[in-house]
């Protein structure tokens, strides 16, 4: 198994760990709201309140590399039947060129706010997450040129 297979292997099951996560928190608040109005009952619904907003980012950012790396995005049907092939390659190797850059910005951002500002979420959470998205992207980058990432 090559690091791209376990990154995108990787990418999947912290996927679903995201998604089961919010699931998971958003259905106990409202349980704990439904049947509870303690004290307790009331901080831990403060507590769990700020990790839903989370959880739905990490999943969009995940969702959206899988999408990415099995072709099952959205297409531009017109850029896709009017470019010939060698446009078609030049063209992903600019979008996932610009993802690197995108995706590396993010990492220098959030490693500039870690200095001024730490927060656990950002550092074991989003940092790491965006780590890896630019990785795979860097990878892919490579493999573009031996396989395209989607088939058109």
């Amino acid at each position: 198994m090559n690091i791209l297979t376990a990154l995108r292997k990787a990418e999947l099951y912290l996927a679903a760990i995201s998604v089961s996560l919010l699931l998971l928190t958003s259905l106990t608040i409202i349980l704990v709201r439904m049947f509870s109005s303690t004290a307790w009952a009331v901080g831990l619904v403060d507590l769990l309140s700020q990790y839903p907003s989370h959880f739905m980012v990490v999943s969009a950012f995940l969702g959206g590399s899988i999408a990415i790396s099995r072709g099952e995005t959205l297409k531009i049907e017109v850029l896709n039947n009017v470019l010939g092939e060698k446009a078609k390659k030049i063209v992903q190797r600019l979008v996932a060129f610009l993802g690197i850059v995108f995706f590396g910005a993010f990492i220098a951002i959030a490693i500039r706010y870690l200095t001024v500002d730490y927060r656990p979420m950002v550092a074991f959470l989003y940092l790491p997450l965006l780590i890896l998205i630019w990785l795979k992207i860097l990878l892919e980058l490579f493999v573009i040129q031996h396989k395209p990432i989607y088939e058109a």
